[in-house]
């Protein structure tokens, strides 16, 4: 939908307020209005279906509606930013439909009316104003995807064995076609109302999207810390624990939080990068390292190989659109004055000084914390805080008076590092002491700085104190871990004292000189560095210090064994051209895995079933080798139960013996813990009375069982970082069968703790979980995804706009465009961690990714606009 210019005089006009509703006067607003009302009628359905509460679930919708009328031009922000805390799966047991669909709709609905009823109609721009621009060619492609992406949810239909609609259906019916393709439509439906705000304000919809994503990062990456707080502790890298946040679909394995990071973090970069307000530096900077410890506690290697190759080309754009925008003459009648300044890149030299300060720093704390641990890391850490923060007076002296200050500098420090090695030997944790004495004299020293002023002593002061900070690094790590951490440090110490003396001898490969180094910009540099320093520290502690993720760095050659094999088994799944061609339909490699795979992939499942009196639960297990983390688990988010025993009343059938367990556990999603449970053999009702003698009753009859469970600990975590509590059922017998009529659960209070345990609400409040073996739900690859679900056609095109859009914003119209370097990266790192996981079949890290891909083929840089700040 394009925006259009001046509008006739509307025929009817209704006061609201600032707001004036106009009746819609063109065929655009017309089909708007059609827009909003099939969105709403569609979204207040789902809302008032919601498994927890229908009117809430509508008056939160009808909220969102109202919120997305007032705000239609940052509409993204409104999207994008609950993304990830708005997956509720595992407390309404929906999967087919989510808040995701909710979220859509409303934004859909209000933003469409508030444009068809011309809302802040002041918001039009002329046409070469609009940032959001598609050509024929790209609009052919867009609607060839979409067209692929339903004819692939026709075909999964039919491969189900028809269309059913159902509220509440799993991954081998027919509505998971309709879970695996609808991202696309969900992008597609806000597309039109995107391309009227995009011209109607440029600027603010690149900010309401920017500030989306970043929002949307801060929220999934604040669930990954209380995850980690809560279930293992910060600091604990060894413990077999990836974190999962609140992305709920990765109750059966995946990588939606990797895909989500990769996606939103180059967002975050990109706004830190750009900012010049203190405040919003600030507030970046924590999100972004909080980001950090996300990206490291995912214990991914596809994250840890995708950032660097997703951000090194973002960085390289920004540098790019810097150059370019310093080259252009400035536009007086197209620039507004907003975009400021723009700083000039950085020269070679500097670059290749700051890569070689970052590599030393991270092989030498590597090496320091291999002998020292954590407190010679420390140390070594207040040294490059120190170094970062060198005054730029140590380079008025010349050449000559330099090279002095080094050496006299260098032999008064050794000196100094002499008589603290004797006083290290003598005296306890003397070498802490003389770490922090060394560090406050460098701290004086940067404080009594004279800016602009030649003074050749107070270089040499300078390089002393920081040389004999250097050497009390070594101290620390020898008393820490003897001669171990004494040469390791040593080597780690002359490294660093060999590049300081490079960089104070030729200035220009000291990153941080020359103009913008000063003041309030060369400050804004420097905790960009220090900020670098941390991440790398976090990097050197979680592999250094983590047994976890050096085992999994280890069996990288066993595990890419273990992905090429199932990738030749699942496409081993497509029969004949026409699937090859076509695809096998959305949604269904679950079910086919399941019937033409392996054995070992013939998974459980569960079935809502009725007969003429009653709805019931049909549980089969896997045919895979069994055990805790292998079992099919169906659950249901329970209140903590009081401590003490906790009593169960089951009604159940089986036509043969089986096993079933029963546990409550603190879970988030697939890491068990402090579970009390127990096993029980169930049995014919022919099979129970031939061992005690009473009348046999009917064959496969229900039966009513009552267990004591328990005793059952205090559960659910401390309050400043709580642990949802989960009751499960599985079997623990191959390929057994029992069907679950009604199921209750008291605690020792007398409080009933299940809800819908007579299934008459179907399976609402009841998920899922395979909580270790995930192979046969996932193709474990975007591209195979897409090959099974919509064959080589799909795949063809969908390769096409990726790399559409990578070459539009990194050379065509829309590189100049502020947010092209983050997109880019983005879709770059939505490749890489692609290619070991599957990623498109999780609704809502599709909907991120076709955004980014629908907008990339589109967005365009506005004349003259420069690199804009949108940060």
């Amino acid at each position: 939908m394009a925006a259009v210019g001046t509008q006739p005089a509307p025929t009817g006009l209704l006061g609201l307020g600032e707001f004036k509703l106009r009746l819609p006067a063109t065929r655009l607003q017309w089909l708007a209005l059609l827009a909003a009302l099939g969105l709403g009628a569609v979204g207040a359905e789902l809302a008032w279906h919601h498994p927890l509460s229908g009117p809430l679930a509508l008056a939160a919708w009808g909220a969102v509606a109202l919120a997305a009328a007032v705000f239609w031009v940052k509409t993204p922000l409104l999207v994008l930013a609950p993304l990830p805390l708005i997956g509720l799966a595992p407390w309404t047991g929906w999967i087919t439909f989510e808040e995701l669909d909710l979220l859509v709709t409303a934004c859909g609905c209000g933003g469409y009316l508030a444009y068809a009823l011309q809302l802040n109609a002041r918001d039009r721009a002329p046409a070469w104003r609009h940032a959001l621009v598609y050509s024929p060619v790209v609009l052919l492609l867009i609607a060839a995807l979409a067209l692929s992406a339903a004819w692939s949810m026709k075909r999964g239909f039919a491969d189900a064995g028809g269309f059913e609609f159902g509220w509440f259906q799993g991954y081998h019916e027919a509505m998971n076609s309709v879970r695996n393709a609808k991202a696309i439509f969900l992008v597609l439906a806000l597309l039109p109302l995107w391309t009227a705000a995009a011209a109607a304000r440029p600027r603010g919809f690149a900010r309401g999207l920017l500030l989306g994503l970043v929002l949307a990062l801060l929220g999934g990456s604040a669930a990954a810390l209380w995850e980690r707080l809560a279930y293992t502790g910060l600091l604990d890298f060894s413990t077999d624990y990836r974190t999962t946040a609140l992305f709920w679909e990765m109750h059966v394995g995946g990588a939606a939080l990797d895909g989500f990071l990769v996606m939103t973090l180059p967002f975050a970069l990109l706004a830190l990068l750009r900012t010049r307000s203190p405040l919003n530096f600030g507030a970046g900077l924590v999100i972004l390292l909080l980001a950090a410890y996300a990206v490291l506690t995912t214990f991914s290697r596809g994250v840890y190989l995708a950032l660097p190759l997703a951000l090194v080309p973002m960085v390289l754009l920004a540098d790019a659109q810097r150059r370019r925008a310093v080259a252009a003459p400035a536009d007086s009648s197209h620039i507004d004055g907003s975009t400021g300044a723009i700083d000039a890149p950085l020269p070679r030299a500097a670059k290749l000084g700051a890569l070689a300060m970052a590599g030393a720093f991270a092989l030498a704390a590597a090496l320091v914390f291999g002998g020292g641990g954590y407190r010679g890391l420390a140390a070594l850490f207040g040294v490059m805080v120190v170094l970062l923060t060198m005054p730029a007076s140590l380079w008025k002296p010349g050449f000559g008076q330099r090279l002095t200050a080094l050496l006299m500098g260098a032999l008064l420090a050794l000196l100094l590092a002499a008589a603290s090695w004797v006083l290290s030997t003598t005296v306890p944790k003397a070498a802490y002491v003389l770490n922090v004495v060394a560090l406050v004299a460098c701290g004086l020293l940067r404080w009594r700085d004279e800016p602009g002023q030649l003074r050749p002593v107070y270089t040499l002061l300078v390089t002393t104190a920081w040389f004999w900070l250097l050497s009390t690094v070594v101290i620390v790590a020898d008393y820490w871990g003897g001669t171990a951490g004494r040469w390791t440090a040593l080597a780690a110490g002359l490294a660093l004292a060999g590049l300081w003396a490079a960089m104070l001898l030729e200035p220009r490969l000291w990153p941080l000189q020359g103009a913008g180094s000063h003041g309030a910009a060369g400050w804004r540099k420097r905790a960009l560095l220090v900020a670098g320093l941390m991440l790398v520290m976090a990097v050197v502690a979680a592999l250094g210090g983590g047994a976890y993720l050096r085992d999994r760095v280890a069996t990288w050659k066993e595990d890419g064994q273990t992905r090429l094999t199932h990738w030749r088994e699942s496409l081993r799944l497509l029969h004949g051209g026409r699937q090859w061609l076509l695809g096998k339909g959305a949604g269904r490699f679950v079910a086919s895995n399941f019937y033409d795979g392996p054995a070992a992939d013939q998974i459980g499942d569960y079935r809502l079933r009725h007969d003429p009196t009653e709805f019931y639960l049909a549980l089969a297990a896997g045919k895979h080798v069994l055990g805790g983390g292998e079992q099919l688990h169906v659950s249901q988010r329970i209140p903590a139960p009081a401590p003490g025993p906790v009593t169960l009343q089951l009604v159940s059938r089986t036509a043969a013996e089986a096993n079933l367990v029963l546990q409550i556990c603190e879970k988030n999603l697939i890491y068990p813990d402090r579970c009390s449970g127990i096993e029980q053999t169930l049995k014919p009702p022919q099979a129970e009375v031939a061992a005690d003698g009473a009348r046999p009753g009917a064959a496969g009859g229900w039966q009513t069982r009552e267990f004591k469970l328990g005793p059952v600990p205090a559960l659910g975590g401390d309050w400043w970082a709580p642990r949802f509590v989960t009751f499960s059922m599985a079997l623990d017998t191959r390929g057994a069968r029992v069907d679950i009529a009604r199921i209750a659960m008291q605690d020792a209070q007398g409080r009933q703790l299940l809800v819908n345990g007579d299934f008459n609400r179907e399976m609402a409040r009841w998920f899922f979980s395979s909580d270790r073996h995930h192979l046969p739900w996932h193709t474990k690859n975007a591209a195979l995804h897409v090959l099974f679900e919509q064959g080589l056609t799909g795949l063809a095109l969908l390769t096409v706009a990726w790399l559409l859009a990578l070459l539009r914003l990194s050379f065509g119209r829309g590189r100049d465009h502020p947010l092209a370097p983050a997109i880019v990266a983005a879709l770059i790192g939505f490749g890489v961690v692609g290619a070991f996981d599957s990623l498109l079949d999780a609704p809502r890290i599709g909907f991120i990714f076709f955004t980014l891909l629908l907008l990339g083929l589109g967005l365009r840089a506005l004349p003259g606009e420069g690199v804009a700040r949108v940060a």
